[in-house]
């Protein structure tokens, strides 16, 4: 038994196994033995045969909570999130002192199906055994989006998360006076750093920085956090046209700040906030002078040391807006992005309603966004149009238990689940796009509003209905709609949502020439003319650049 613990604690996977098989045909009435067996297996890259194994022990211990965490892991590594909740669960039942891991990634998985009042407890509870670990902390806010919470209470949440990981002066040594020249008409060094040069956020939102820069007022020097095994096309394209290129992820927090300071950033782009592979503690050492935030995260960091948050006057109104950040918000003409249409997307079709005889709703955004106020908000619209259909798309709608999730939470809200049609995983991009040629009307969830889907849906021809809220992610289908000159689809209150959205079922022919020209008008529109943002992105870090220099010549800068 030593040796076999022996064996796979140091990694030598294949003699482990050999070794645990070996005991158990001596004694297969070892739960545990079988559960270590299922770890090995799990290492190994065989999740079938691991799985085979923790339940062997799980029938020999029923309430093993070790079997029961590694069945979890294994259910989520293949994508089914509703047995994976139920595995964490029934392991946090049997043994209450269970990891902070487990409780992470069971907030994780119940933030993916939707579920995110129940995430929040889980990462509550991850976060209370983890309380120096900025990732469970930055989990944890980025799911209180998901929720219809007042603006100043996620202000002081994010607050919070920079009084424990911000530049308190016990915590971080002082930052040393920047030695850049505050030259206010000089070519600025903008550093932009970021997990996402690549395919997904980068390839519709990034390449205005690269293509439509003016580079001989600004240089670009990128910090990429992304690993090396998540590189693609796009990637290799940003480190082409960049002036420099760094890649940081295995970079600590105080080598990456002491990096950007040697390469003499002027101002530096955080392009993530709270979500993902984010670097926030990092930046509380000011590397740069300037420091703002963009696009990643649909709210402020609550970091004094980041001085600008790039918004519009459509997604951050202004006075409310600002009272609840920490950091200045600067309105570029909206919309706050530009958007590249996807070279691989398949014609706009006709409207799908001519073929299928009735109206089909749909949203392709994650489940995460559909709460239980979402689901609240499009069962009134599939009401007030009886004939119609729900078609929703998401990852784990291609294992079948999460799809029965879904359909139970419509049916507690008054809608037959036949009504709904739900779309999983689509590998190729062109297949992903031609499914939103079955969606005749899209809705956008709330009050974290679709931002690539809603390009994606518009840019395939289907109009979008959103409802404005009070804080930025329930503003930036209002944003959008705006840019592309449809304001009159933004709806103020739940009732008018509905009432839209029933409007324009009634109304076959308007909806066909909304469609069969939306692809031209999203094209004509603000929201992809990238030389006007750049020009405007541009004017602002000029402003923002100006103001230091003013700083510094009367002392008042970092």
């Amino acid at each position: 038994m030593k040796q076999a613990l022996a064996a796979l604690t140091s990694g030598r996977l294949e003699e482990a196994e050999r070794l645990y098989r070996a005991l158990l045909a001596r004694d297969g009435s070892s739960a545990e033995l079988w559960n270590n067996l299922g770890i090995v297996l799990g290492d190994l890259k065989r999740p079938v045969e691991s799985a085979a194994a923790l339940r062997i022990a799980l029938a020999l211990r029923p309430l093993y909570d070790k079997a029961l965490v590694g069945l979890g892991a294994a259910a989520y590594g293949a994508e089914r999130l509703e047995e994976a909740v139920r595995c964490w669960e029934r392991a946090l039942r049997s043994n209450p002192a269970q990891s902070a891991g487990v409780w992470f990634n069971l907030g994780v998985a119940l933030q993916l199906c939707g579920s995110a009042e129940a995430a929040i407890s889980a990462f509550s509870q991850a976060e209370a055994q983890m309380p120096d670990d900025p990732r469970v902390a930055s989990q944890r806010l980025l799911c209180l989006n998901y929720l219809d919470l007042p603006g100043e209470h996620l202000l002081a949440e994010h607050r919070r998360f920079d009084e424990r990981f911000g530049d308190r002066d016990d915590r971080q040594p002082l930052a040393a006076p920047h030695t850049n020249r505050p030259d206010p008409d000089k070519r600025l060094r903008i550093g932009y750093l970021s997990v996402e040069f690549r395919e997904h956020l980068g390839g519709y939102f990034l390449t205005p920085l690269f293509e439509a820069a003016d580079r001989t007022r600004f240089e670009i020097i990128c910090y990429s956090i992304l690993p090396d095994a998540q590189a693609d096309a796009h990637t290799t394209r940003f480190k082409a046209q960049a002036d420099g290129w760094r890649t940081v992820g295995d970079l600590n927090d105080e080598a990456l700040a002491a990096r950007i300071r040697a390469d003499g950033i002027d101002i530096l782009v955080d392009l993530a906030g709270h979500s993902g592979l984010n670097r926030l503690p990092m930046l509380a050492r000011r590397p740069a002078p300037v420091q703002v935030t963009w696009l990643g995260y649909p709210n402020g960091t609550g970091m004094r040391s980041i001085g600008y948050r790039i918004v519009d006057p459509i997604s951050d109104p202004v006075g409310p807006a600002d009272a609840h950040a920490v950091e200045m918000l600067v309105r570029l003409p909206a919309p706050f992005l530009c958007f590249r249409p996807p070279a691989s997307a398949p014609p706009v079709v006709p409207l799908p309603a001519g073929a299928t005889g009735h109206v089909t709703f749909g949203s392709f955004n994650k489940l995460s966004k559909i709460t239980d106020g979402t689901v609240a908000l499009w069962a009134e619209v599939l009401r007030r149009v009886p004939d119609s259909r729900l078609l929703l798309k998401d990852r784990p709608l291609s294992d079948p238990d999460t799809a029965a999730m879904v359909r139970a939470r419509f049916a507690a809200a008054g809608i037959d689940p036949a009504r709904l049609d739900l779309v999983g995983f689509i590998k190729d991009a062109a297949g992903h796009l031609a499914a939103y040629n079955r969606i005749d009307i899209a809705l956008d969830p709330h009050p974290y509003n679709g931002t690539i889907t809603t390009c994606d849906t518009l840019w395939m021809g289907a109009p979008l209905v959103t409802l404005a809220g009070s804080r930025h992610a329930a503003r930036v289908g209002a944003s959008l709609m705006a840019a592309i000159g449809l304001p009159e689809l933004v709806a103020v209150t739940p009732d008018r949502y509905a009432a839209i959205a029933a409007g324009l079922a009634g109304d076959l022919t308007r909806l066909m020439r909304l469609r069969m020209g939306m692809r031209e008008r999203v094209r004509a529109s603000a929201l992809c003319n990238e030389g006007r943002f750049m020009r405007n992105l541009e004017t602002a870090y000029r402003l923002m650049w100006r103001r230091w220099c003013d700083d510094a010549a009367t002392g008042r800068s970092a």
